[in-house]
């Protein structure tokens, strides 16, 4: 079940990247300014199962670095999946390419100190909050 979970939270995760992040502008924000914690507007909420809508918890400035570092390593694996994919008609390969992409896709957000889950909430948190993609588009230039 857990193994289920992991592979169905990584597919949202593909799933936003291939949605990707560029488009975004900055906030308008002092790029020199950064603060501890970035908070959520209320209207940014999880939903539950059972449909009842939780506030995301604040997202650090450490957590946003995390997610950037990951969110490159990420980038890069699913450009390689989907050059592979395109390169192979086979559709049990492809899924077995899939498996292998999604497991280092994990373990890209563990190397860069998120469980999959934290990377996940992040990033959703990045897309629903325009301050917070300006902060996380600076963190991805910087680590660039």
């Amino acid at each position: 079940m857990k193994t289920l979970l992991r592979f169905s939270i990584v597919m949202a995760c593909i799933a936003i990247l291939t949605g990707g992040i560029n488009g975004c502008s900055d906030s308008g924000e002092d790029p020199g300014q950064t603060s501890t914690t970035m908070p959520v507007a209320p209207s940014e909420q999880q939903e539950q199962p059972g449909g009842v809508a939780q506030p995301m918890p604040p997202i650090s400035d450490a957590e946003l670095e995390k997610a950037a570092a990951a969110h490159l390593q990420i980038t890069e694996i699913n450009k390689n999946l989907q050059q592979s994919v395109q390169q192979t008609e086979d559709v049990k390969e492809n899924q077995k390419l899939q498996i292998e992409a999604n497991k280092q896709m994990v373990q890209a957000a563990e190397n860069a100190g998120l469980d999959y889950e934290t990377y996940n909430i992040i990033m959703q948190a990045v897309h629903q909050n325009p301050a917070m993609e300006g902060l996380f588009q600076q963190k991805l230039r910087a680590l660039e």
